[in-house]
């Protein structure tokens, strides 16, 4: 079925998407065409009147690509290690936005979408400062949890005593910088492995701590063996168990 014989002949952005404009003789599209500037005929013909006519939303894939990407860009540009995700996909709403816009032109469905994508993928390239800025203090804080420096642990005695476990633990910094450090002690008993871990505050170079490292066990056991595993201080300085001095 032909569009009703009423609407005005004239040229008409390109429905198919193939030329500028394409020419609507009132009642049916042609192959009529015209390309910047150039008028010319269409090899492939004119589309069937049915799903061509002035008024009718072309698909503009650019425009709805722009928009996901900005969407997804902005969800991840502020966070730490994921901001990467965040800068790929906000150049990405960047560069489908400006194309999606001039495709919107031809085809005239799709610049609000394609705008909406263009500005979500620039607030997500600023926003992906943030995220930098966070990615490095993350990635410094967690190479000092992994780099102790020079530094001297070893276990006193493991004890089990009124249903406790007592690692009595001697540490001493020995590198040239106050250092904070992760102390996890691996126990075998009778009954198995346990882990017990103390948080011990920044030691000064030289300086050394003595304390002790508990936890509940039942066990009818009355001796343990441990060993040390030393870290620097946890991420962000969250405190893991405090120890006794």
């Amino acid at each position: 079925m032909n569009p009703p014989p009423s609407l005005p002949s004239g040229w008409f952005p390109d429905p198919h998407g193939r030329y500028d404009y394409r020419w609507f003789n009132g009642t049916a599209w042609t192959a009529d065409v015209s390309d910047d500037g150039r008028r010319m005929v269409d090899p492939h013909g004119a589309a069937p009147a049915p799903s061509s006519r002035p008024g009718h939303e072309a698909g503009n894939g650019l425009a709805t690509a722009a928009i996901t990407c900005g969407l997804i860009a902005l969800l991840f540009a502020w966070m730490p290690v994921l901001v990467v995700v965040g800068l790929v996909l906000g150049v990405l709403a960047l560069v489908f936005g400006i194309r999606g816009m001039r495709r919107a032109a031809t085809v005239g469905s799709g610049r609000r979408r394609a705008l909406a994508g263009a500005v979500l993928g620039g607030a997500a390239l600023a926003l992906s400062i943030v995220g930098t800025i966070l990615t490095v203090t993350f990635v410094r804080e967690i190479q000092a949890f992994l780099t102790t420096g020079p530094h001297g642990a070893q276990v006193e005695a493991c004890t089990i005593d009124s249903g406790e476990i007592v690692i009595d633990v001697r540490l001493t910094n020995r590198s040239n910088d106050a250092r904070g450090y992760t102390v996890y002690g691996v126990v075998r008993t009778p009954r198995g492995v346990d882990d017990l871990v103390a948080d011990i505050p920044e030691l000064a170079p030289d300086e050394t701590t003595e304390f002790q490292m508990r936890r509940p066990i039942d066990t009818d056991a009355d001796s343990c063996e441990a060993r040390l595993v030393v870290h620097g201080p946890t991420p962000y300085g969250i405190e893991i168990d405090r120890v006794d001095d």
